[in-house]
């Protein structure tokens, strides 16, 4: 039986949490009640003196309805936690307007549309992770300005468009998730100025161009997964000495060409390397022996 909630609680006049959600228990429905303070309900926390609603975290609850553009009005919300449920329609543009707002997660249910520009101009949001979603359109082209951000992971929806050279801007981004899109054009060389970043999947997409070579001279950085792609040239190395602690290099199934760079040993921290069904010609090197924490290698179905 589905259950409808639908303004459950009005406090101050900035406060107006009104919600319209089906659930297929009575879990929500007994627990949200009038007769009781939102404060004390399932999934809010609020401020211990004020009373002020500063988390909404409902996931894995196999919610169904929108997301309502209410909840923008909770002015000293700072995170929203809804993902692993059945929520549809779009994301409300007022949420990235909340000045408190830290973490939304929102990953994982059937959200569509496309993602406000106004997250992309939050000063303090550090988490955005809307992945396994249906949304679309083109990612912001504009200047982002998120000095904050530490996640960004829109992986699996149908994402077009480039990434903006302003990425840069994230300067503490540490995991940054575009895989499964159609996302096109190059990867800018911007991203290798992100010093913190540990994680960066662009694989399945549209990209073509040259890898940059900077993406190896970020010390932080342990994953880099570029699979299924159109990118091209050489896999070209950090000219000089190279200082990575990467542990995961996949460029499997695009069109590089050129021979594997001898100074690949300077990635003495590499544990998987994959780039089958490519371009690649000529021989292994003899020294790649020097890889000495190599697990697993892959290079089938090149010209090699």
């Amino acid at each position: 039986m589905l259950v409808y909630l639908q303004d459950l609680c009005k406090s101050r006049d900035d406060i107006h949490f009104a919600a319209a959600i089906f659930s297929p228990s009575h879990f929500l429905a007994n627990n949200w009640t009038k007769t009781t303070s939102f404060c004390s309900w399932f999934g809010v926390t609020c401020t211990p003196k004020t009373q002020r609603v500063v988390a909404l975290a409902l996931p894995n609850l196999q919610l169904q309805g929108i997301i309502s553009p209410s909840l923008a009005n909770l002015s000293f919300l700072s995170v929203l936690n809804l993902q692993n449920n059945n929520f549809r329609g779009g994301i409300p543009y007022g949420l990235g307007h909340l000045p408190r707002l830290r973490v939304i997660d929102i990953q994982n249910n059937q959200l569509n549309g496309s993602i406000p520009t106004s997250l992309f101009q939050h000063r303090r949001v550090q988490v955005i992770s809307l992945a396994f979603n249906e949304l679309g359109g083109e990612m912001r082209k504009g200047p982002w300005y998120v000095p904050e951000l530490r996640v960004l992971n829109f992986g699996y929806n149908s994402l077009t468009g480039i990434i903006p050279p302003s990425v840069r801007n994230a300067t503490k981004l540490m995991n940054f998730d575009m895989s499964g899109n159609r996302i096109n054009g190059n990867i800018p060389t911007e991203i290798g100025y992100l010093s913190q970043l540990t994680e960066l999947y662009l694989y399945n997409n549209q990209l073509t161009g040259f890898i940059p070579a900077t993406l190896f001279n970020i010390s932080s950085l342990l994953v880099l997964s570029l699979g299924i792609n159109s990118l091209s040239g050489p896999l070209l190395l950090y000219e000089g000495n190279i200082v990575s602690n990467l542990k995961f290099l996949s460029i499997y199934e695009n069109q590089i060409s050129g021979c594997i760079p001898s100074n690949i040993c300077q990635l003495t921290e590499l544990k998987v390397l994959s780039i089958s069904y490519n371009n690649i010609t000529g021989q292994i090197p003899r020294n790649i022996g020097c890889l000495s924490k190599l697990e697993m290698c892959f290079i089938g179905h090149n010209p090699t």
